[in-house]
């Protein structure tokens, strides 16, 4: 096989451009995961770079997956390419996961254990109503949901407590600058780091410590990274620290396309990354694969209002297509109802199935408009998605077990499962227990086998909790 069949020229450009900066600038539905892909297989087999010296990055497991998948196929498939075991691949993954493999290496240097374990969103805020506990600060005023997106939006600002604090000018902000001190010390005491801080520490590893940024530099001879115009400052400064003095650095993306500002995106990277690499080669994929032309113009008047973008002009072989059609109507109901006499209309008449259609929304509370207006028109349907696997309680409760058995000062998971299943340790004696675990300095497992040495605890409450370590 050869690497670059069945790519459109633009593609073939990408994949064989020469060393140095290469910018992508790939249209929706231009095909520019298969040009990355193909673009890592030709370094591998056409320029003989070793597989680990690759640094790809993505922004979804499921995007990573893909790629994986895609670029084993793609380099067995090449005769003579050498590369036989399918572990043996480039370092790909997403910010996230490139991260945690960096600090679980080399995090010690900036006293970030080996063994941390990762917040999730329900872990945060969990942690934050302790803290607002601590602080005495009722969640009837101050939503825990509320402080978290403000704590998570200044560290994707890599903002710290002590400058949040400063800047704070409203009862609000210095609410939440109190909880975001608080929470950053239970935090670190549990030896814990949310998803903020995987980006945020390895920001501080590669910045603080020359010798480790040297070594990832070295490992690292090309870098390749997708979706460029959704990365935030944490994650434009780790993809600076990485790059070494060749410059290898390939980034895929598209302005137009930069939909997460709300999360601290800032699609100016992008834009100014021929600035920030002088003599970067920028190559256009315009050609869309996905589309008709009526969509791709609509598409283009709507975007040609943005004052700043690249230019570019995607077109399609598949033809202009059916016309768009716009409805404007006054409210979500509205919109719900339209939809749904819409499908009862073309199945009542035959001219289409039930399961024909397809109704995509943004967020998950807008099915409820949705799903009430389907059963009023009496139209079968399905949703698609649900509750994922290790969202589930009963995963979650598993998985803090084994949480606290690997980082025993996992204040969080031990609340979790404390009384799962029921062990009759009330809300006081588990708070006692906790605040005389956090002053004796011990671990959880080890203040376990210590509860006779609580005063103020019941019989019962000790016997179970002894039970329990």
């Amino acid at each position: 096989m050869n690497i670059l069949e069945g790519l459109n020229e633009a593609q073939k450009s990408a994949v064989t451009a020469s060393d140095g900066p290469l910018l992508i600038l790939a249209g929706a539905g231009s095909g520019k995961t298969k040009t990355l892909t193909h673009r890592i297989a030709y370094l591998i087999h056409e320029k003989g770079v070793w597989p680990t010296q690759i640094l790809a990055v993505t922004f979804t497991n499921k995007a990573a997956k893909e790629m994986r998948d895609r670029l084993w196929t793609l380099i067995e498939d090449v005769e003579g390419n050498g590369f036989a075991p399918r572990n043996f691949m480039p370092w790909m993954g997403t910010f996230h996961g490139i991260c945690v493999r960096l600090l679980r290496q080399d995090g010690p240097a900036i006293d970030v254990p080996s063994n941390f374990i990762i917040y999730d969103e329900e872990d945060r805020q969990a942690l934050i109503k302790q803290a607002m506990r601590q602080l005495g600060i009722s969640d009837s005023s101050l939503k825990p949901r509320a402080v978290s997106s403000a704590i998570s939006s200044a560290k994707n600002e890599m903002i710290g407590p002590a400058e949040f604090a400063s800047g704070a000018n409203y009862p609000f902000q210095q609410n939440v600058a109190k909880i975001y001190a608080e929470y950053e010390k239970q935090r670190k005491n549990a030896k814990a780091l949310d998803f903020d801080d995987l980006l945020l520490e390895t920001v501080h590893l590669l910045q603080e410590v020359p010798a480790i940024r040297e070594k990832w530099q070295k490992q690292f001879q090309y870098i390749l990274i997708d979706e460029y115009q959704d990365t935030n400052a944490a994650q434009y400064r780790i993809v600076q620290s990485l790059v070494n003095d060749s410059k290898n650095i390939c980034v895929v993306g598209d302005d137009w396309q930069s939909i997460y500002s709300w999360r601290g995106a800032d699609f100016k990277n992008i834009l100014n990354f021929e600035h920030d690499y002088p003599g970067a080669l920028t190559i256009k994929l315009e050609q869309n694969y996905r589309s008709t032309g009526a969509i791709l113009n609509a598409a283009q008047n709507v975007i040609s209002k943005n004052k700043e973008r690249t230019d570019k002009k995607l077109w399609t072989a598949e033809g202009e297509g059916a016309p768009v059609q716009i409805h404007q109507l006054y409210d979500e109901v509205e919109e719900a109802t339209t939809i749904a006499n819409r499908i009862s209309v073309q199945v009542a008449m035959g001219a289409r199935k039930p399961n024909e259609f397809a109704v995509l929304y943004r967020t998950n509370a807008q099915s409820y408009n949705l799903e009430r207006a389907l059963l009023q028109a009496h139209v079968p349907y399905h949703i698609v998605g649900g509750v994922r696997f290790y969202d589930r309680k009963e995963i979650k409760d598993v998985l803090a077990y084994l949480r606290v058995l690997y980082q025993p000062n996992d204040r969080i998971s031990f609340s979790r499962i404390a009384n799962v299943p029921t062990r009759g340790i009330g809300v006081s004696s588990l708070e006692r227990f906790m605040t005389w675990q956090s002053e004796s300095g011990l671990d959880i497992i080890t203040a376990l086998t210590k509860v006779d040495e609580i005063d103020g605890l019941s019989t019962r409450a000790k016997n179970s909790l002894r039970t329990l370590g």
